[in-house]
């Protein structure tokens, strides 16, 4: 006998309770961020490696190209910006995601001997570095579309679905590179950048598929942050400023743990592995649970709490070089555990404040400004954490939870300028 329908409310309890939205209409936008990431998550860590193991350039050498390629993607940002007055974010985003295909593509270039050719190899890694900055510039405009589209009244649990299965996403593909790497010689690389050429490719026609957007509204007239100027617009650019300190971080556990277990705390190598596991893992479970938790409450004040929660990790950290031998692995578990939370409450609430203070006719271009954020904490953590490491292994998780506060106080002034705009 037939089964009949379960009623929507029912269909959706699971959803709901996790704190996430109904995915109806945007099936192929959700497929599209997890294809994408498994394809990254499986090349991106070797991208150097392929560089240096088949390719043949000297490890300096590899590591100019792919760091200069990404220093000259900087300007991506406001190109993206520029031109989101006339192409949608699904456009740039499907164009990012092309050319991303078209650089990784190139690079297998380098398995023939005339595909070793320096500038073609730098042109092939300024595609992908390009192709990826206009990809973060613009999806999460793209993911506030589909929001708006679906009659969502808040994104956050928009930004938590696209975070959760990305980061799902970039966990299969970590682990699929890492089984590759079992077999011997050039054949995991290769495997690994085509196979990411493909992904991007699947990624943009899902995306082109992807049925219901709402439409982008005339541009408006009147104050510089309602006219799309953001340059102008004082209140939101502190929020930008604001939202760079948090991402420095948020951006310090991955370039940081690994030096400090092994160099500061002289503690088993094979711990980072599994601490850094176990933050992904909470990332990619919990962040619609934490918008949940969090939306009965102002964003400006679910920040500021996550930027004293960085603030407490960082001491939390840096006191764990003077702990007894017996208390470093539990000190460390405890240290990912606060970092985690933190990181689970700003994720989705940073870019949801972006969006909904962006002026709608221009929240396109607000939103890749606002990306500028997390690219200068990128650029800046791995530099800052090494010098302040080299004076002192506790001195940078002591930085961290001074720019922790400072990320605070600067919130609060920018929640002042922009409450006018904000809903809560």
């Amino acid at each position: 006998m037939r089964r009949s329908p379960l009623p929507t409310q029912q269909r959706f309890s699971l959803t709901r309770l996790l704190g996430l939205p109904s995915i109806r209409g945007h099936l192929p936008l959700v497929l599209a961020l997890c294809i994408d990431a498994i394809g990254t998550g499986l090349a991106g860590p070797l991208v150097l490696l392929y560089l240096t193991t088949v390719v043949g350039l000297p490890v300096a050498t590899a590591g100019l190209v792919v760091t200069g390629s990404g220093v000259l993607s900087l300007a991506v940002p406001a190109v993206a910006a520029a031109v989101a007055g006339r192409f949608t974010p699904r456009t740039i985003v499907i164009f990012a995601l092309i050319l991303q295909s078209i650089g990784m593509a190139g690079l297998l270039l380098a398995v023939l001997p005339a595909g070793r050719a320096l500038p073609i190899l730098v042109s092939c890694c300024l595609l992908t570095a390009v192709g990826g900055r206009a990809f973060w510039s613009s999806i999460f405009a793209l993911i506030a579309d589909a929001a708006d589209a679906a009659g969502s009244a808040g994104k956050e649990s928009w930004f938590a679905l696209s975070g959760m299965t990305q980061g799902v996403g970039f966990a299969v593909g970590a682990l699929i590179a890492g089984a590759l790497l079992i077999i011997p010689g050039s054949l995991p690389y290769v495997i690994a950048l085509a196979a990411n050429s493909v992904s991007m490719i699947a990624a943009a026609v899902l995306l082109a598929r992807d049925p219901g957007h709402a439409r982008r509204p005339a541009p408006a007239t009147g104050d510089d942050h309602e006219s799309g100027r953001v340059h102008r617009d004082g209140p939101y650019l502190l929020l930008i400023g604001a939202n760079t300190l948090f991402a420095f971080c948020s951006t310090i556990l991955a370039v940081g743990l690994p030096l400090y277990v092994v160099h500061g705390l002289d503690a088993p190598a094979w711990l980072i592995g599994p601490l850094l596991a176990m933050n992904t893992v909470i990332g990619a479970t919990c962040q619609g649970l934490a918008v949940r938790a969090t939306s009965r409450f102002r964003r400006i004040r679910v920040l500021v709490v996550a930027g004293l929660i960085w603030a407490a990790w960082g001491v939390v950290t840096a006191v764990l070089g003077l702990a007894p031998v017996w208390l470093v692995i539990p000190g460390l578990i405890i240290s990912v555990l606060v970092y985690s939370i933190a990181e689970l409450i700003h994720a989705p609430v940073s870019m949801g404040l972006a969006s909904d203070a962006a002026p709608q006719a221009s929240r396109a271009g607000y939103l890749s400004w606002f990306q500028y954020s997390f690219a200068l904490a990128t650029i800046a953590a791995p530099g800052a954490f090494a010098v302040a490491f080299a004076a002192a292994p506790e001195l940078p998780w002591l930085i961290t939870s001074l720019i922790g506060l400072l990320g605070c106080a600067a919130i609060l002034v920018a929640g002042r300028g922009l409450a006018p705009r904000l809903r809560r």
